[in-house]
């Protein structure tokens, strides 16, 4: 998802790494306008630069995607000395790009040996240890905590590869197999954040008009083909109820792009509409890859949908003559633009 940050960007004190990857998710959009289309390109490539060197896994073609937007950077970038805005750009870290892609060529992907590691290290090995001493005779205490943290540890992956051993023995023979995590699942709140909304009142407060149409054409398909009606009909009829469960938001692992397991990594996508606490509706948009030739790079084999709500069937239509072939209980009402 992604941060509305209500006071901006300019009064944080202290910026974390996932609040930075927060800013350059929404940096762009907030530059579109405000500055020309040379500027706009030039951000555009320095941030796509960023997110592709986060990658933890590089080939020769996502290599060859740095180079394409450190080139643009560099096309581009005179618009910001043009402007006055800044007189050159001999800093460091500017200059630290030029050598990206053949340190990855030599030493890995920048995971392995970028500043997050260490800030990681310095809570591990500094603050949880400072925590842990009398804060006078710190240092030799400091010492002795983190002498006794990696005893811990080395106990702990003893056993945690005698307990593998043991289980890899004990599945011999028996077809044992270890099912991967499922990702894609949605993740709901136990109860809706609007219980027996009426139709009606959807209508107004997602601003969706067409809900009712495509509901009906919907649940039509799902009907049995002895049973289903033409377009024209199924828009004319009526739905068996009048109310439904609305959901605000929901949760869902996404799919890794690099095939290796990290768990407990969720995206909030939510669609709050306008209520009395607040009189600005959210409705966020999503990216949805619908092709085989879409890619984690570009937009090719995408589209854009704008979600107004997240429902739940009436208990009414379970039992109803299509209650064979319906979907899953809840349901999302999205509107694609692209």
């Amino acid at each position: 998802g992604v941060r509305h940050f209500k006071d901006g960007i300019s009064k944080l004190a202290q910026v974390s790494g996932t609040e930075r990857k927060h800013i350059a998710r929404i940096l762009l959009s907030c530059l579109v306008g405000k500055i020309d289309s040379e500027g706009i390109k030039a951000c555009r490539s320095l941030l796509s630069f960023i997110h592709l060197a986060q990658y933890s896994s590089h080939d020769e073609e996502t290599l060859r995607y740095l180079q394409e937007e450190l080139d643009n950077w560099h096309n581009y970038r005179s618009y910001f000395i043009r402007k006055d805005i800044r007189e050159d750009f001999n800093i460091p870290k500017f200059h630290s790009l030029l050598h990206y892609i053949e340190s990855i060529r030599w030493l890995g992907t920048t995971d392995n040996y970028n500043t997050e590691m260490f800030e990681r290290l310095h809570i591990d090995f500094a603050k949880e240890g400072w925590k842990a001493s009398n804060k006078r005779d710190h240092f030799p205490q400091m010492v002795k905590w983190l002498s006794r943290q990696e005893k811990i540890a080395s106990y702990d992956f003893y056993r945690s590869w005698l307990d593998e051993s043991e289980s890899n023995d004990a599945g011999i023979g028996k077809g044992y197999n270890a099912s991967p995590p499922i990702r894609g699942q949605l993740i709901l709140a136990k109860y809706p954040a609007e219980s027996k909304k009426s139709l009606a009142q959807i209508l107004i407060s997602h601003a969706a008009p067409g809900f009712l149409a495509h509901l009906k054409l919907f649940l039509n398909a799902f009907l049995p083909l002895g049973r289903r009606v033409p377009d024209q009909l199924a828009l004319a009829g009526t739905l068996p109820f009048t109310q439904l469960d609305v959901w605000h938001r929901y949760k869902f692992s996404p799919s890794n792009l690099f095939d290796d397991d990290l768990d407990g990594i969720h995206e909030t996508v939510k669609a709050i509409p306008v209520s009395r606490r607040s009189h600005i509706p959210r409705f966020d948009t999503l990216i949805v890859m619908v092709g085989d030739d879409a890619q984690s790079t570009a937009l090719d084999g995408t589209v854009f949908i704008s979600l107004f709500l997240l429902d739940a069937n009436d208990t009414r239509l379970q039992s109803s003559q299509a209650e064979s072939n319906l979907p899953p209980t809840h349901d999302c009402y999205s509107e694609r633009f692209s």
